[in-house]
């Protein structure tokens, strides 16, 4: 009866143990497939930062040209302003 319920015993623990091993296994594929998964669209990711990047740069170079434009008009609508309140310019 000793010698059944060791076998027993040493039966379950070699079916803990092969559990254990294939939960390992199993594991040790979700992690790969999630890193696939991350190394594929990393590329994907950087090439639209750098498309966002480069479109942030081109709307502050714009936004830098029209605040110029802006501040040409103000200076041309204050000197018309001076020149309409000057009763000898005209």
């Amino acid at each position: 009866m000793k010698n059944l319920k060791d076998q027993l015993a040493g039966i379950a623990a070699l079916i803990a143990a092969i559990i254990a091993i294939g939960g390992g296994f199993v594991k040790y594929g979700e992690i790969t497939a999630q890193l696939n998964t991350l190394s594929e669209s990393t590329p994907e990711r950087s090439i639209e930062i750098e498309e966002n990047s480069e479109k942030i740069i081109s709307n502050q170079q714009n936004l830098a040209i029209l605040q110029k434009d802006m501040q040409l008009l103000r200076i041309q609508l204050e000197e018309l302003k001076e020149m309409s309140s000057n009763p000898l310019s005209q």
